[in-house]
């Protein structure tokens, strides 16, 4: 573990324009919780997407998941307080980076996370996000707009990436497998082991409450931007509600379990 994990609660992302999006594929489907909901265009020009959360918002991170980038597409990112300012000249404005940074050692099968962190917390209330040299159609399924919460300090070691199988299979009397498909989701379980009482208190604690077992949230468990970010990026539901334990004097320990869908 090089770097603490973090977590985003994603906000409500309001209303969305876009210069282009298929009809049965629009940029709205980018505030769904569901990796086969995608923002898909025609082609590759006026690649671009647009929204008003309806009042300013705290945000330092911008997640765009489940992208099929390519190589050379890019991404630019601007917050403001009026469309006026995303469209043009805004307080916030990323530049257009490469999307797939740093290179992957593999791309998920639902396709490629874009993280961008913006480096400072900016409430506003218009967000923009551009797509540049793409080749074809572009799409994305979810686009995270938030602020992470980070632990201080993180020494526990342990922790246990896996995989969970939502099929089922069962066993007639003679042997017969009866298997009912599913898609094979990935999991995370682990401990934030060194947590404060403030921490718990003003930061983890609510965090946990607002996201219960039916909210999503974002999780990169080590952000280093290495080739095994993208395996420990991950987008979906607690399997079980978070537990907290105080282990001694100002100290917490959170458990989690995740079962992501992206």
């Amino acid at each position: 573990m090089a770097q603490k994990p973090f977590f985003v609660q994603p906000l409500a992302l309001g209303a969305i324009a876009t210069g282009n999006e298929k009809t049965n594929r629009p940029a709205t489907h980018l505030g769904e919780a569901y990796a086969g909901m995608l923002w898909e265009s025609t082609g590759n020009s006026n690649l671009w997407v647009r929204g008003d959360l309806g009042s300013a918002q705290d945000i330092d991170f911008i997640g765009l998941l489940g992208t099929n980038a390519l190589p050379g597409t890019t991404i630019r990112v601007r917050l403001g307080d009026t469309q006026g300012e995303v469209d043009g000249t805004a307080d916030y404005d990323s530049g257009a980076v490469t999307l797939i940074n740093p290179t992957p050692a593999f791309v998920p099968p639902k396709g490629y996370h874009a993280h961008i962190e913006a480096g400072a917390v900016y409430t506003k209330r218009w967000w923009r996000i551009d797509i540049g040299s793409h080749t074809g159609d572009f799409s994305a399924s979810v686009l995270v707009l938030g602020k992470k919460i980070q632990p201080a300090t993180y020494y526990e070691p342990q922790w246990q990436p896996g995989v969970r199988d939502l099929g089922a299979i069962s066993f007639g009397r003679n042997g017969v497998p009866g298997v009912s498909s599913g898609t094979l989701e990935d999991t995370l379980a682990a401990k934030l082991a060194w947590l404060t009482e403030a921490e718990m208190e003003t930061k983890f604690l609510p965090f946990a409450k607002s996201i219960g077992r039916t909210n999503p949230y974002f999780l990169c468990f080590d952000p280093e931007a290495t080739s095994y970010r993208q395996a420990r990026t991950h987008y979906g539901y607690n399997e079980d509600h978070w537990q907290f334990t105080k282990l001694g004097y100002d100290r917490w320990q959170a458990e989690i379990s995740l079962l992501a869908v992206l």
